[in-house]
């Protein structure tokens, strides 16, 4: 007996360690922001979200809203299961009405999404909007870290989102704004700012970039101004992507 007790001591002290880590692990979160949103005369309206995963994988996100419809987790003939986005959303503490959503993209741990719903608010009165996503991931539920936020509706131009049939513009003019301080950024750092070669080779680079991203995404390939656009989109996230460890370069630390 006493050689029992000593062996399960052993593997406490052991495993100790372990599950104190995972004690301390943080739990996996999404953070959800809108991006662009805009409203029909008939009231329905079309958001742009940013999902952001915190703690999770890349592969944790949800990659595929073909078999979903925004009431969580659902199964299917092929594949059998399949992780879906659960929403709930309110306008001044309604519920909405024909709530459905398209996946855009995912990028590491940040996944794009189009939301539509019709609102139960004239457009004319002052709208609050509160959503909530979650999704399951093996045996959790991984959950929005903050949904009782309150976004106010009156904060989105409906002419920044012109057609509710291409998010890519609203996203793609969020991802420009996200490179253009970036660069801003990069170019006035006291590395480059004070250089005047490495400042000329840094904006001969970004002009040349540009004029490669136009050239490509306004290709006959990209017909309409919905695939120009999500193009631009992709083409801008990464370029995001590279500049992002320049500064680490220019520094001469090690990325």
């Amino acid at each position: 007996m006493r050689r029992a007790f000593a062996v399960i001591a052993g593997w406490l002290v052991a495993f100790a360690p372990a599950i104190a880590a995972a004690a301390d692990a943080p739990v996996p979160s999404i953070d959800v922001q809108v991006i662009a949103a805009t409203t029909s005369a008939q009231n329905d309206v079309t958001l742009v979200l940013m999902v952001t995963g915190d703690g999770l994988d890349p592969s944790a996100l949800p990659a595929d809203s073909d078999q979903c419809d925004g009431s969580g987790y659902t199964r299917g003939e092929d594949p059998p299961e399949v992780a879906c986005y659960k929403i709930v959303a309110t306008e001044n503490g309604q519920p909405v009405s024909a709530l459905s959503y398209q996946q855009l993209f995912n990028h590491g741990t940040v996944g794009y999404l189009q939301l539509r719903y019709h609102t139960p608010v004239e457009p004319r009165h002052a709208r609050t909007l509160r959503i909530d996503l979650s999704f399951t991931l093996g045996n959790d539920v991984v959950r929005n870290r903050n949904p009782e936020a309150e976004i106010d509706m009156a904060g989105f131009s409906s002419d920044a989102f012109p057609d509710p049939d291409n998010p890519w513009a609203p996203l793609y003019a969020f991802q420009d704004r996200r490179l253009n301080a970036l660069y801003a950024g990069l170019t006035g750092s006291p590395q480059v700012a004070g250089d005047p070669e490495l400042r000329s080779l840094a904006t001969k680079a970004e002009q040349d970039w540009v004029a490669s991203k136009e050239a490509d995404c306004s290709a006959p390939l990209m017909p309409t101004p919905l695939e120009v656009d999500w193009c631009r989109t992709l083409r801008t996230t990464d370029r995001i992507d590279h500049l992002s460890v320049l500064p680490r370069s220019v520094a001469g630390a090690t990325p």
